[in-house]
């Protein structure tokens, strides 16, 4: 994944084929994919969604047990005109020193692996992160809610987990890497999706469950198992999807230093712990196995040099946000009509669509909107410093998009009003324009948005090449894939040819489910 503002970090989408749920929530023996946005998640169709949110857990469930709620089949609203906005978010936060005894316990450890690993495995060395700033740790604990133990605390303060993925580049015995603090929040929230989706509350259980939302993941093995710190004790424990939590298991300990001590005996001893024996890589790096072996030479080493002071970020220019497209300048709209000829084909094209749906699937027939106003185009057309291809402009003027859960283009993309499209239009533009480098590759404003997915995609046309393409929250652009047409008349016309053949576009086969179009995967 590529690094992405904080602000579009937390509403990531993740698409998942969701074959691991409980069977009342799974409808079909077909797979089908779910969207995430942020703490919202749609299955493509309100039956599907019903089934989900019935098995689930309740919002309030799952605050009892320190999860955010999961909601289903709901699209984030829009602020309404007089809704009172949230307090400004503070801009420093207080820092606190952890207990000093514990502190010295956890500083005198990682003196002690430090040491051995220069003396016989630098590379690793090498690859554990400086320590958090208090700052950092406390803006945590303070959108957390909850304080981390202190010897957790301490600990980040020397070291912010490990390069690598998920921290390998400093693996613990069972083959966890060392996580960053950034990290807690990330594993939990997947392992939170996974309890409130399961639906079962003897699950959320921080003794004998399979996870609970107060728990602090603090090592992965980057395939669902979890090393974790349990705030109320201390204890250090492990998790492993589908398993009952151990706290008995080859990584429990009484607490993080002691966990911290333990490794450092054993990494000076050369003895095993839990069964675990130190090695050495050829490349100088610390490994566990079952049995002990010889050390190579020649991994003596100093530590990674002493990080220099991050500059100053400067704040971006008005030549840098009019490069992205997103500030145009203020224009009278100008209705425009599209060309004879582009209208004839949209609207050929339109009543071949419209002859298939009501036929086999009249519920989506009806989720087809009016026609837009040419006024309302020219208005959106002159907010976004854009002009509409023409066969756009035609088919808006046929059907201003559908309603939510109706119309799609494939595979899973609702058609979008006009409203609509100004709206996505400016979200993206939003965060561009907060960080302006996104725009080569993100986001960039003469783009239109005319369809969206439930994960808080799009699809796209560029009008300065009638090409569509497609942008998703998490990685931005996609300009060679499967959502590529060379017009939007073109993906409109592929639409109606496989409605009327039943031919896949892509993969991707039209189906009714309830008088509703659906596009199912078929490979």
């Amino acid at each position: 994944m590529i690094g992405l503002p904080r602000p579009l970090a937390l509403g990531l989408a993740a698409v998942l084929l969701l074959g691991c749920l409980a069977s009342d929530a799974h409808l079909d023996d077909e797979g089908y994919f779910c969207g995430f946005v942020g703490n919202t998640m749609s299955c493509g169709s309100p039956e599907r969604d019903a089934a989900i949110a019935a098995a689930m857990l309740t919002p309030d469930e799952a605050r009892s047990v320190g999860c955010p709620p999961l909601y289903v089949g709901q699209r984030q609203r829009e602020r309404e005109a007089g809704e009172v906005l949230p307090e400004p978010e503070p801009t420093s936060f207080a820092v606190r020193t952890p207990d000093p005894a514990l502190a010295a316990r956890v500083g005198a450890a990682w003196d002690r692996i430090e040491r051995w690993l220069g003396a016989h495995a630098s590379a690793t060395l090498r690859k554990l992160r400086f320590g958090a700033e208090p700052e950092r740790l406390a803006e945590w604990e303070h959108y957390a809610g909850r304080r981390l133990p202190d010897d957790l605390y301490a600990s980040y303060l020397r070291h912010d987990g490990a390069d690598g993925n998920l921290g390998d580049g400093f693996r613990l015995p069972g083959g966890y890497g060392l996580l960053e603090v950034n990290d807690i929040d990330y594993i939990n929230t997947g392992n939170c999706q996974n309890l409130v989706l399961a639906g079962d509350l003897a699950d959320a259980d921080p003794e004998h469950g399979t996870w609970h939302g107060s728990l602090l993941p603090t090592g992965s093995d980057a395939s669902g198992r979890e090393l974790f710190v349990e705030p109320r004790t201390g204890r250090v424990g492990e998790a492993a999807f589908g398993e009952r939590l151990r706290y008995d298991g080859p990584m429990g300990f009484p607490s993080h230093a002691a966990m911290l001590e333990a490794l450092a005996a054993a990494l000076e001893g050369g003895a095993a712990i839990r069964g675990s024996y130190p090695t050495v890589t050829g490349s100088c790096e610390l490994r566990w196995a079952a049995k002990p072996a010889p050390r190579p030479g020649g991994c003596a080493g100093g530590p990674r040099p002493t990080p220099t002071p991050t500059p100053t970020p400067q704040p971006p220019t008005n030549a840098d946000k009019r490069a992205t497209g997103c500030l145009p300048d203020h224009r009278a709209p100008v209705v425009r009509t599209p060309r004879a000829a582009v209208t004839a084909q949209v609207n050929a094209t339109w009543r071949r669509i419209e002859r298939w749906l009501a036929r086999h699937a009249p519920a989506t027939y009806k989720s087809l909107r009016p026609p837009a106003t040419p006024l309302a185009i020219a208005r959106a057309e002159s907010a976004m410093g854009a002009r509409f291809p023409d066969d756009l402009r035609a088919s808006l003027l046929r059907h201003d998009g559908a309603n939510d859960w109706g119309f799609s283009f494939p595979p899973i993309y609702n058609a979008m009003s006009v409203r609509g499209m100004q709206r996505d239009w400016q979200g993206n533009c939003d965060i561009t324009l907060e960080d302006p480098e996104l725009s080569p590759y993100w986001w960039h404003g003469r783009l239109i948005p005319f369809g969206y997915d439930s994960t808080g995609g799009n699809l796209i046309v560029d009008p300065d090449t009638g090409r569509t393409g497609s942008f998703h929250n998490e990685d931005g652009l996609h300009t060679d894939d499967g959502d590529i047409w060379p017009s939007y008349l073109a993906l409109l016309k592929v639409t109606a040819r496989a409605l009327e053949r039943g031919e896949p576009v892509h993969g991707w086969q039209p189906g009714v489910e309830k008088s509703r179009l659906d596009w199912r995967y078929k490979g």
